[in-house]
């Protein structure tokens, strides 16, 4: 719950930029720099930075480390585009992070790990819209092992119901985190101990396990494996429109000589329609009905592909990636083989992905159905996403 006395510190808006804590010694991996360990051929700290580079929101990049790291780190993240500003860490992690705060001039901070490789969008998109409605936002995830106290006297398990894992990003108003620095005398391991220590008690946001911390090197094998999968989602879209005289043929973005087209409120591309949806289901966020109603007449003989680079750029605002699609297109006539690389081309292009992870595939009916006697054109879509 956001305290009363904090509204005059809420963020004005969702500008943000990203604290990338990064002042540790790596003791506990025998000497090795963590953060330049390669997961899956990139460096560590890279793998940190990396997700949020894709959210417009995040404007610059603040790195606390030793000074004698900067040039190092400099190096290893070569590639990513956010503009990036090094300042050097303290002695302890308050320290570090405080000196990076007060570099930092947009209205959200977003603290995290150097060490935390696997931070997902979903997670980003969630701790940046809880930290504008309340103050703060600590990513988390619910206690899933039994836990036990022991401090050599006594010896109990308590209930693992009310206990979290604390994560990253931890993020904040900056003028919040502010107040709760000038007001504090104590120095912590965890931001959201910071706020507590004022009397501020800072709004949990639910994380994903996935989103470990490299401790030991153990974790590296881990981190791997998890990188492999992520947080994959999949989605199907089915559409049908009717063959009509005097309508362009268009599928997958591509006119398509034929002495019928397909009706309907946009140019009707039934190819499209099918994976738009198919990627609004993967992400759970409704279908192109609901985004471009057929009641609008701003969609009226609208450009799918238009359609689609929008539906793209939902996805990519909600914190999903696409991963790959697969798309059968079910006509008797005409053939379509001639104009399939050219289809994937299209998609490929409006979509921002490369063009192996867009298969397009053409069918008949052999005679069966509405598809099979030519009156119409359907479509079959599936997708996979990554959040």
């Amino acid at each position: 719950m956001m305290n009363k006395d904090i509204s005059e510190l809420m963020p004005a808006s969702k500008s943000a930029e990203l604290i990338l804590a990064c002042g540790g010694r790596s003791t506990r991996m025998g000497g090795e720099n963590k953060l330049l360990s390669l997961i899956s051929g990139k460096p560590c700290i890279y793998r940190a930075c990396e997700p949020f580079c894709d959210f417009p929101e995040i404007k610059r990049i603040i790195i606390s480390s030793p000074a004698e790291l900067f040039d190092t780190y400099k190096t290893a993240l070569s590639g990513i585009e956010k503009p990036i500003l090094f300042v050097s860490s303290g002695e302890t992690r308050q320290q570090s992070v405080t000196n990076a705060v007060k570099a930092a001039t947009e209205d959200i901070i977003m603290i995290h790990d150097g060490a935390r490789p696997l931070v997902s969008h979903c997670e980003i998109r969630a701790s940046l819209d809880d930290a504008f409605e309340y103050g703060s936002s600590i990513v988390s995830t619910p206690m899933a092992e039994t836990i036990r106290f022991s401090d050599g006297e006594k010896s109990f398990s308590p209930d693992r119901s009310k206990y979290y894992l604390i994560k990253t990003p931890q993020s904040f108003s900056r003028r919040l985190y502010l107040y709760a620095l000038e007001n504090s005398t104590g120095d912590y391991t965890d931001d959201a101990q910071l706020l507590d220590s004022v009397g501020i008690t800072p709004h949990l946001t639910m994380g994903s396990r996935n989103n470990i911390k490299i401790t030991v090197s153990e974790d590296l094998k881990m981190a791997e494996g998890l990188l492999g999968s992520g947080n994959i989602r999949i989605g199907h879209g089915y559409d049908v429109h009717k063959l009509v005289p005097d309508r362009k043929l268009i599928l997958g973005g591509v006119e398509i000589p034929y002495d019928l087209g397909l009706l309907g409120h946009s140019d009707a591309d039934v190819l499209t329609h099918a994976l738009m949806d198919s990627l609004l289901g993967a992400a759970a966020l409704g279908d192109i009905g609901k985004l471009f109603p057929d009641t609008d007449d701003r969609y009226k003989g609208a450009n799918s592909i238009e359609l689609l680079k929008e539906v793209c750029r939902v996805l990519k605002d909600n914190g999903y990636q696409i991963v790959n699609t697969d798309i059968t297109v079910i006509a008797q006539k005409p053939k379509l083989a001639p104009y399939i690389l050219t289809m994937r081309e299209v998609l490929a292009d409006a979509m921002d992905i490369d063009i192996s992870c867009v298969s397009v595939k053409a069918t008949t009916e052999e005679g069966l159905g509405f598809t099979g006697t030519g009156e119409g054109i359907s479509a079959h879509a599936v997708s996979l996403i990554r959040g």
